[in-house]
């Protein structure tokens, strides 16, 4: 069987990989290079956390991650298998906090949690927060948010495309594929394949009729600190914007974060402006004043592919089977997506054992 996939992005990568290992004839089309990926699943900061976004979140969003923080570690331990390679995940939860000005705002998530009955969630004072995470700057409450998670997303996608390689899917990059009078056109010529995978996010925005995936602009800031060492995500309330401080893989005696708030409605891909930046590392700044001295390791912009109800969906339209709109949601929703297509449209893709009972 011959699937080709459309699209170099987590959802595209994953499909690629449970097709090859299932014995498929896979071909990945990119159309980006392959030392300059830029698809919104590079950017991301990664983060597992159905209970953070339940506030803004559709409750089938909330469902899929929920599902997903099961799904993840199978499917890592399974990639594991297949490369030799681990995939560094984090599964200490998240940590929600706000300055005193904000305060009514943790109010509200305390409100929203008890609404749906969220029990991961511990209210922590001032003390219990600094025994927590001793290098956060003068709370005095938070909430420790348990049972969420964030994985180390630049090294699972390479991972991913090499586990499929592994059982014969070919990728090739520099290969931008573009509809033009209702098919799937690559060089000026059809795309043929038994089955045909669009998972281009903002570039299927290309779609003939039907609703297109629009582009929501994103933006975030890597950054290294020899003084403050976090060993969770930290998100600081806002009544403007959530910002979100989340840990990487770092060198000895370094730490590396990635930062990020902004959600601007434009596919203005240009990049990150200088209010943005400020009020980036302004938030930044409030954590911990030791950060003053991080080091800006690099700025970032990517579109985000989202429908009008921000939730992703697959559907069959123009001789294709297409997966978009997972919007800042995909490692929260794609490995639950991806069993849903498993379930629904019967495919014989082979998951790991405890993932395959669970299917019977």
């Amino acid at each position: 069987m011959q699937v080709t996939v459309l699209g170099a992005g987590l959802m595209g990568r994953l499909l690629a990989w449970r097709w090859a290992r299932s014995g498929a004839c896979v071909t990945v089309l990119e159309r980006s290079a392959a030392a300059a990926p830029a698809s919104a699943a590079h950017t991301a900061a990664a983060m597992i956390a159905p209970y953070s976004e339940r506030a803004v979140a559709d409750e089938q969003v909330f469902q899929r991650g929920l599902r997903s923080l099961t799904l993840w570690p199978e499917l890592l331990a399974q990639l594991h298998n297949d490369t030799g390679e681990h995939i560094a995940y984090g599964a200490a939860g998240t940590l929600l906090v706000a300055h005193r000005a904000d305060h009514a705002l943790l109010q509200q998530c305390r409100q929203t949690f008890r609404h749906y009955g969220v029990e991961a969630a511990r209210w922590l004072d001032a003390q219990q927060l600094q025994q927590l995470e001793p290098d956060l700057n003068g709370f005095s409450s938070g909430c420790w948010v348990s049972d969420e998670a964030h994985l180390d997303n630049r090294a699972l996608l390479p991972a991913l495309q090499r586990a499929a390689e592994r059982f014969g899917a070919q990728y090739r990059f520099d290969s931008d594929v573009q509809m033009s009078n209702g098919q799937y056109q690559l060089h000026g010529q059809p795309l043929k394949a038994d089955m045909l995978i669009d998972c281009r996010g903002t570039g299927a925005r290309d779609w003939p009729h039907g609703e297109r995936p629009r582009a929501v602009r994103g933006e975030v800031c890597w950054i290294e600190s020899t003084e403050v060492f976090l060993t969770r995500p930290v998100r600081l309330l806002h009544p403007r914007y959530s910002l979100y401080l989340v840990p990487k893989p770092s060198p000895p005696g370094r730490q590396r974060y990635i930062l990020g708030a902004t959600e601007i409605e434009t596919a203005d891909s240009s990049p990150v402006s200088v209010r943005s930046a400020l009020e980036m590392l302004s938030a930044l700044y409030s954590l911990n004043p030791k950060l003053a001295e991080a080091r800006v390791l690099q700025l970032d912009v990517n579109l985000r592919p989202a429908y009008a109800d921000h939730i992703a969906r697959f559907e069959q339209r123009h001789g294709a089977l297409c997966v978009n709109g997972l919007f800042r949601h995909g490692y929260l929703q794609a490995p639950a997506l991806l069993e849903e297509m498993q379930q629904q449209l019967n495919w014989p893709l082979q998951w790991p054992s405890s993932v395959q009972e669970s299917l019977a």
